[in-house]
């Protein structure tokens, strides 16, 4: 059953993408973060995104900072999050639990537990499938969201921020002043 929702899997990370940078990057930038936003939504934040950031930009600039506030609070309050909003979006049973699984692998493993742990006591008959597709969802995500988020979802927030920044940013001039 894996191998035949095999692309399902791999173009998930296309969300985290839309998700993080698409979405996030805006919203960060009109709550007034600078280049801290590039490091705080680039991605999810896990282990291996703060390695990236820590070798291009490292940790004592202001995308370090970034990606080091997302990670932290995503420790404190993501499993705690994710596990909530799983049992209540599994509870709705308007989704197929096998998806949800697959959407609970979001590279961290504090969080795919407490997700796939709120699915499963909604679907307790597909447990075993159920923390397959998590796990595998959480394996994927992890190794290729590494080079995805280095060489798509960084050059792009990048970019974004660029263009955004001035119009967007709280600092930024409003039109017509000088």
């Amino acid at each position: 059953m894996l191998v035949k929702s095999g692309w399902a899997l791999c173009f998930q990370e296309l969300g985290h993408f839309l998700g993080t940078v698409i979405l996030g990057l805006p919203i960060a930038l009109l709550l007034g973060l600078k280049r801290e936003a590039v490091g705080a939504t680039f991605s999810i934040d896990r282990e291996p995104n703060i390695a990236i950031i820590a070798e291009k930009y490292g940790m004592d600039s202001p995308e370090g900072r970034g990606v080091m506030g997302i990670y932290i609070c995503g420790t404190l309050f993501g499993a705690i999050y994710i596990g909530l909003l799983a049992g209540y979006i599994g509870s709705v049973k308007i989704f197929n639990p096998l998806a949800l699984a697959m959407g609970s692998g979001v590279g961290s493993g504090s969080m795919m537990a407490a997700a796939s742990g709120a699915i499963t006591a909604v679907f307790p008959a597909k447990a075993k499938e159920i923390a397959s597709f998590a796990a595998a969802s959480n394996l994927i995500t992890t190794i290729v969201g590494i080079y995805f988020t280095l060489f798509v979802s960084l050059p792009v927030a990048n970019k974004l921020y660029g263009w955004l920044e001035p119009k967007i940013g709280r600092n930024s001039k409003k039109r017509g002043e000088i």
